[in-house]
């Protein structure tokens, strides 16, 4: 979960079929838990392939104003530059660090838009009122509806963790803190305490598949329930005891965006590589440019100053 996942990844993590986790993905918003949540509801979302390409949604927008030829140049290009030895071939290796960068840029560009649409007066910090008033619509501490309260209550205490010099303020690195708990282990430990407190509703520190499932867990003839019971009892639930302890829940909030980055270079080359060595040549990515990046191109050179900060 991301104050908040490709963050998955995610949260940062999670279940985002009803408004309040769409609110909570809203103020914090790991990548790695979208690449994840999206993977798992629609066994792959191709959006989400152009973002790991592109690393910037924005950018991954621009495409539908190319055409294929277009898009096949530039893709062509953004191929190329992923070939970081030169050798004529993106590797597995060589894919998953270009997704893993991707991963991060997203972050960064949703951090940066979030950032500055909550400083209202631009002087380059957040302040706890300016961030009320924009994500509650309030300038107070005033209680809001249950719901809206809670919400308010947990995100004070990511503020707070975020705050390292305590002046009240956050820096834009403070923020992405705040933003990003999973991605800084000053912020792993609030981040698990406030999931405890939302899941754990018999407050035995511990969290059950009914409380995992929450609100879906009455609709045993969805997807997503049969989704996130697997991964419950398959990917979450390490000892096999029915429960995730707290060792669990950080496995499950914290992911490890190499290993996220790694499925999903696994998959875009298992769809693209056609003489089956294990790798792909420029052409072979140009030649699922539907795959990679749909009908959409991007500016590259925007792209690539993107991944060279990281």
């Amino acid at each position: 979960m991301g104050t908040q996942t490709l963050l998955s990844l995610c949260v940062c993590l999670l279940l985002a079929t009803c408004s309040f986790a769409d609110k909570e993905e809203e103020r914090h918003g790991a990548v790695s838990s979208k690449f994840q949540r999206l993977h798992q509801e629609a066994g792959h979302d191709q959006h989400m392939d152009h973002q790991a390409i592109l690393g910037s949604k924005k950018l991954a927008e621009k495409f539908d104003e190319l055409s294929p030829e277009e898009s096949k140049m530039r893709l062509g290009v953004i191929a190329t530059k992923m070939d970081a030895d030169s050798d004529g071939f993106v590797t597995m290796s060589e894919l998953t660090d270009w997704i893993y960068r991707s991963m991060l840029a997203l972050d960064k560009e949703e951090t940066d838009e979030r950032f500055d649409d909550i400083d209202a007066n631009n002087d380059d910090v957040i302040t706890w009122e300016e961030y009320l008033h924009d994500t509650f619509g309030t300038d107070n501490d005033l209680p809001l509806d249950p719901e809206d309260q809670k919400l308010l209550e947990e995100d004070r205490r990511y503020f707070k963790a975020a705050d390292l010099n305590g002046d009240g303020k956050l820096s834009m690195e403070e923020f992405s803190g705040f933003q990003n708990p999973e991605h800084y282990p000053h912020m792993h430990e609030t981040l698990i305490e406030v999931t405890l407190s939302e899941k754990d509703t018999n407050g035995d520190g511990k969290i059950e598949l009914k409380e995992f499932l929450g609100d879906v867990v009455g609709d045993e003839n969805s997807e997503w329930y049969t989704i996130e019971k697997s991964r419950f009892k398959e990917d979450y639930d390490l000892d096999k005891d029915g429960f995730l302890d707290k060792t669990e829940v950080r496995q499950w909030l914290i992911p490890d965006l190499k290993e996220t980055a790694a499925h999903e270079a696994e998959h875009l080359i298992s769809s693209s590589d056609k003489d089956k060595d294990g790798q792909l040549t420029v052409q072979e990515i140009v030649d699922e440019h539907v795959l990679f990046v749909g009908s959409e191109a991007t500016n590259f050179g925007e792209h690539l100053t993107i991944h060279e900060e990281f």
